[in-house]
């Protein structure tokens, strides 16, 4: 596959934000560490709030749970990248365009994890409520599955269903997005 200069840009900088991200709020918590006190807050119930303390060395669960995620997922570009073929029943076109959506949707699953440890590592720090957009953590955790669908059904609209149009999948993308909208909407009043 030849490499699209645009998209190793793209990669670059989401790879930049992400791991940055987690970087900055490492290094942060290693300077106010010795502020902590002994029991803190690690972890978030159903009401965003703390529902489980432990000792101040777990504090750094979010961030080395974020640099993990982001780790999986940057080996999960490079595999996509090092295939030679996805199937040899898919054009070299299609060929193309399935990789790029994988790796769309494995960037966006990265960025996504990357914001969501980060905002967990601060609130650790700061032993606050978990910003979620509104949304229960438990279902502020599952939007990233709507990450896997887009890219699923974009995917299948431009390989199998091969008289379907480009607004088909615009369509489709538009309908997640409005379902993430209707929830957050519906959770806040």
């Amino acid at each position: 596959m030849k490499k699209n200069k645009k998209y190793v840009d793209i990669h670059s900088v989401i790879n930049f934000i992400s791991f940055g991200m987690l970087a900055v709020y490492f290094v942060y918590m290693l300077t106010v560490f010795g502020n902590f006190p002994e029991q803190i807050g690690i972890h978030y119930g159903e009401d965003n709030e703390f529902d489980v303390y432990a000792s101040k060395a777990y504090a750094f669960f979010p961030v080395i749970a974020g640099f993990g995620l982001a780790t999986v997922f940057t080996v999960g570009s490079i595999a996509v990248n090092k295939v030679k073929c996805i199937s040899k029943k898919l054009s070299e076109t299609d060929d193309i365009y399935v990789r790029k959506t994988v790796l769309i949707a494995l960037d966006a699953m990265k960025l996504f994890w990357a914001v969501f440890y980060t905002i967990w590592a601060h609130c650790v720090i700061h032993q606050t409520r978990m910003f979620t957009f509104g949304l229960p953590i438990r279902e502020f955790q599952t939007l990233p599955v709507l990450i896997i669908i887009g890219a699923f059904l974009a995917i299948d609209s431009k390989v199998r269903l091969k008289k379907t149009k480009k607004y088909i999948i615009a369509c489709e993308l538009l309908l997640i997005a409005a379902v993430i909208f209707v929830k957050i909407i519906r959770n806040n009043f």
